[in-house]
């Protein structure tokens, strides 16, 4: 009823064994020059002629400004939550000190009518 077709797509190739991929590994070694310090002040202008190394001046100099501003944003943050607590802790005192002076006043004038 059914007979067998021939097979049309050809065989996946075998993986590569481990030595292969550690040797392949090794042809990959990535050599970029260590570039100075980048900051926003220095900055190179980009212009369509711009070379890669600018390029990647500019990127690793948005990334620097963006891990200041991430640290900025946590010290803001951290910043006013102490100031909430700051802020808390003396309307607590003010209310005790009123409640302090409320009770004296009671008593002065309680002294007074006698």
């Amino acid at each position: 009823m059914f007979r067998k077709s021939k097979q049309t797509i050809a065989p996946l190739p075998k993986p590569p064994t481990e030595a292969q991929m550690l040797e392949d590994l090794q042809l990959f070694h990535e050599t970029r020059p260590a570039t100075k310090h980048i900051s926003s002040e220095n900055i190179p202008a980009l212009t369509e002629e711009s070379n890669t190394d600018e390029w990647w001046k500019v990127y690793e100099a948005s990334l620097e400004d963006h891990a200041q501003f991430r640290d900025r944003k946590d010290t803001v943050q951290e910043l006013k939550q102490m100031l909430q607590e700051t802020q808390s802790e003396l309307r607590v005192a003010c209310e005790a000190i009123q409640a302090q002076i409320d009770h004296d006043l009671e008593r002065l004038r309680t002294t007074m009518k006698d």
